[in-house]
């Protein structure tokens, strides 16, 4: 119930949320650009080539990833790499570092629709999160669809912690159906789990991708 209220909340505030893309547009136009991407309307791919799918937020979490991305080409070259970001910046950040070398995106708004839309046509083995960019409703669909995610890199401020610990009933689900969260610090880690994460969620974690 909690998150059906959210995602009932997330439809409302639809109207604000593209008021707010084009007041932005305004000062960076390429923020009226690439609209269908954010519904979920990115490109297809064909299922027999293996997809793992890392979100790197905006900037800085699409600089945290570079090594990251690196190891992972190394270690899978015959599976492909899809980043989404929220940004125009964070967009042309993964384009200038990376190249054709990946493929990108935004990611989709955390609706139900949008979200189902995205899994349906990337069709990814896991999902990646860098640092913190935790979504409900993306969340709940790849565990429906047995799609691992991990956080990366993560860390939690006391401050996001207490903001987080208000909103516990869809927190605390949310946590519960996290593969792993390696966090950068053991306070990091501590105050996870102290918004419900299970201890089997922190650090190590089995072998996801074959």
């Amino acid at each position: 119930m909690p998150r059906f209220l959210y995602s009932v909340l997330f439809y409302c505030l639809l109207p604000a949320i593209v008021m707010r893309l084009l007041w932005r547009g305004l000062k960076a136009p390429s923020y009226f650009q690439r609209w269908a991407e954010r519904f979920g309307f990115c490109q297809r791919f064909e299922s027999s080539v293996p997809t793992i799918w890392l979100h790197a937020v905006s900037v800085g979490e699409t600089l945290a990833a570079v090594p990251l991305v690196s190891a992972l080409q190394d270690k899978y070259p015959d599976h492909r790499i899809f980043m989404t970001c929220m940004t125009p910046t964070g967009s042309d950040r993964v384009l200038s570092i990376f190249g054709d070398s990946v493929e990108y995106s935004y990611a989709p708004y955390d609706l139900p629709d949008a979200v189902a839309r995205f899994l349906n046509r990337v069709k990814p083995k896991v999902l990646i999160i860098m640092e913190t960019e935790l979504w409900p409703n993306t969340i709940a669909a790849c565990k429906r669809r047995g799609i691992p995610v991990i956080v990366a890199n993560a860390r939690l401020s006391e401050k996001s912690a207490r903001g987080y610990q208000r909103i516990s009933p869809i927190v605390a689900p949310m946590l519960n159906n996290l593969h792993t969260v390696a966090a950068q610090h053991t306070d990091d880690a501590q105050r996870f789990q102290s918004l419900g994460l299970p201890q089997s969620g922190i650090g190590a974690s089995s072998p996801l991708l074959r």
